[in-house]
């Protein structure tokens, strides 16, 4: 989930485009799926997803579980029609949006459950613990890479190492030069390893760029039992009004919290947005799901997917056809409206509103689809998906080898689609098996 960052060009790797036409299309097919979704259940009654109120939601599940092996894919860089459907079909967003907002609707969903059977401050020691062993896997998982890049024939600077795409904040006249992600870890290799080198560690202030939002969970983790002591009480309110605060003052001050390297790709007061958004959904989800299948929901939903279409679609058409009238408010470079809504609306380590916008939306029609088509997709995907989504960290943790693994492949084209098609078959695959035998469960974090 490593990205293009404001503050930093040595962490600048995300999927970018000027040309928002795949953002366009996600939306209108978000349109087109919704309204599907909705002819679906009055045609197809049967295919409904059986238990509402299911406690442990596979909807949730199926969903995380794909995102998960977008995840692999896109991290893995390769050709191939798996990385087209995965860089291209949501559009605006990536992986990591959907991953920090459903991490947050999960736990808001469970935390409730382990007060309810241990008790609040039992349950805020669990969440500690929990957090511990996020942040303990982190520094191994860092250290490991490491040692594996010292072994002979292997080379880790396919993670350890950043080659500039022009898209942080030095823009295209940094492209192409290459930043160290391990500064002073030799270091560790003295006796006695120097504080700097220590602290450089034990901050996060090192690791793989494939990795690096795990210091952001471990952070969030943390504020896990205060967030939810407040939203308990009936306080939401005042939790999304403190978050939506800090975040107004991220995107003002580009402040920055920690010196953890996450810090530069995913800023700890932008994205806490999601994750804080995806507590209260999921403290609340019974009456959210019923208000938002409710007559008037539907309306809404549908009303707000169709103006968003049309106004995206008239962006597409002023940038495509010079003769078409230009979107009213918006700026143009060149009678050409791309670079301003681009730059200005989805914009992905700031989050900016068009990617928030796009994150509610996906997660609303997916779910509506889920709901709606649940029966033929369970049995097409289900059994691929839905292992890996009750387990989506371990696999966010092994995937870092697997990268490391692929990055050594001799006369790999990583620009050829059979050879990016066979090794992400190869690559799921093994993880899928690794998950259905529990592979190392009992050491690495689920």
């Amino acid at each position: 989930m490593g990205c293009s960052g404001r503050r930093s060009p040595t962490t600048s790797r995300c999927w970018r485009s000027g040309n928002l036409t795949w953002i366009i299309g996600a939306v209108v097919l978000a349109l087109v799926l919704y309204l599907g979704s909705g002819l679906a259940s009055r045609l197809a009654p049967s295919w409904r997803y059986p238990r509402e109120n299911d406690p442990r939601d596979n909807r949730l599940d199926f969903l995380r579980g794909w995102i998960i092996v977008a995840v692999v894919i896109t991290h893995i860089e390769l050709a191939g029609p798996y990385s087209s459907i995965t860089l291209n079909s949501i559009g605006g967003i990536t992986g990591a949006e959907l991953f920090v907002l459903l991490s947050g609707i999960v736990l808001g969903m469970v935390h409730p459950v382990v007060v309810a059977k241990l008790g609040e401050w039992a349950a805020a020691v669990t969440a500690f613990r929990r957090a511990r062993k996020q942040y303990v896997t982190a520094l191994a998982v860092v250290v490991l890479v490491y040692l594996v890049g010292l072994l002979p024939l292997v080379s880790a600077s396919s993670v350890t190492t950043f080659t500039d795409r022009g898209t942080g904040e030095n823009g295209q006249a940094a492209a192409g030069q290459v930043y160290d992600l391990y500064a002073n870890v030799d270091r560790l290799l003295d006796y006695p390893p120097p504080w700097y080198a220590v602290r450089s560690l034990l901050l996060l202030e090192m690791g793989p760029w494939v990795f690096n939002i795990m210091g952001l969970f471990v952070v969030l983790a943390l504020l896990l039992p205060a967030l939810m002591w407040l939203i308990r009480r009936g306080l939401w309110w005042l939790v999304l009004a403190a978050s939506w605060g800090l975040y107004v003052l991220d995107t003002t001050q580009h402040l920055r919290v920690l010196p953890s390297q996450f810090e530069d790709v995913f800023p700890l007061l932008t994205w806490q947005i999601a994750f804080t958004h995806g507590l209260v959904i999921g403290y609340y989800r019974t009456p959210l799901i019923r208000a938002l299948t409710a007559r008037t929901g539907k309306i809404v939903i549908g009303a707000v997917l169709g103006v968003y279409a049309v106004l995206m679609a008239w962006v597409w058409a002023a940038h495509t056809f010079a003769s078409f009238p230009r979107v009213p408010g918006v700026p143009t470079a060149a009678g050409d409206p791309y670079p301003w809504v681009y730059t200005h609306l989805f914009q992905r380590t700031d989050l900016q509103p068009g990617r928030l916008l796009d994150l509610v939306l996906v997660v609303v029609v997916a779910y509506a689809l889920l709901t709606c088509c649940w029966k033929p997709l369970d049995r097409a995907f289900g059994w691929f998906y839905l292992p890996l989504g009750k387990v989506s960290l371990y696999v966010f943790i092994v995937h870092v080898f697997f990268v490391v693994a692929v990055a050594n492949i001799p006369g790999l084209d990583r620009m050829s689609w059979w050879q990016g098609l066979a090794i992400h078959t190869a690559v799921l695959a093994l993880i899928w098996v690794m998950v259905k035998k529990r592979f190392l469960f009992k050491v690495v974090p689920t």
